[in-house]
C-alpha cells in the first residue's frame, strides 16, 4: 500500500511540475558595424598603447550597463571576425565599455613596445539584452 501511495504522490508531483509554463519576452540581439581608419587611432596616455572610440550609430545605442557587449574585429576584409581580446600580428586588442561608447585599445603583445596604428579594419559589435 505504501508503494502505491508513494508512486501516486511522485507521479502527481511530476505532472504538476510539467504543467508549469513560463513566458519570456524575447528581445533580439542588435549588431552594429564600425569602420575604423588608421587615422582614427590616437596615442593613449602611457605612450605604448593606441586607442579609438566607437560611438553608437544614429538611432541605436550600446545598451544599458546590464547588457552584454561582444566586440569582434576583421583583419581580412570581413571574411572572418575574431572576438577581442585578441592577439594578431604581435598586437594585443582589447576594449572597455563606458558611458555609452566602446574604447578599443591596441598595444604590443608584451606591452613593452610602442605600436603603430593598425591598418583600416571593421569592428562588429553585438549587443545582447539582459535584465
Amino acid at each position: 500500500m505504501k508503494k502505491i501511495l508513494f508512486s501516486l504522490l511522485i507521479g502527481g508531483g511530476v505532472l504538476a511540475l510539467a504543467s508549469c509554463t513560463k513566458n519570456y519576452a524575447v528581445v533580439p540581439n542588435q549588431t552594429v558595424y564600425a569602420d575604423i581608419k588608421t587615422s582614427d587611432w590616437g596615442a593613449y596616455s602611457n605612450g605604448l598603447t593606441d586607442t579609438v572610440m566607437i560611438y553608437p550609430q544614429k538611432g541605436s545605442n550600446f545598451g544599458a550597463g546590464s547588457d552584454g557587449i561582444l566586440v569582434y574585429l576583421t583583419f581580412d576584409g570581413g571574411n572572418t571576425y575574431e572576438q577581442i581580446p585578441y592577439v594578431f600580428d604581435n598586437r594585443n586588442y582589447s576594449y572597455v565599455y563606458d558611458k555609452g561608447a566602446i574604447q578599443l585599445f591596441v598595444q604590443s603583445s608584451d606591452g613593452t613596445k610602442p605600436v603603430t596604428a593598425p591598418a583600416p579594419l571593421t569592428a562588429k559589435v553585438i549587443l545582447v539584452p539582459s535584465n
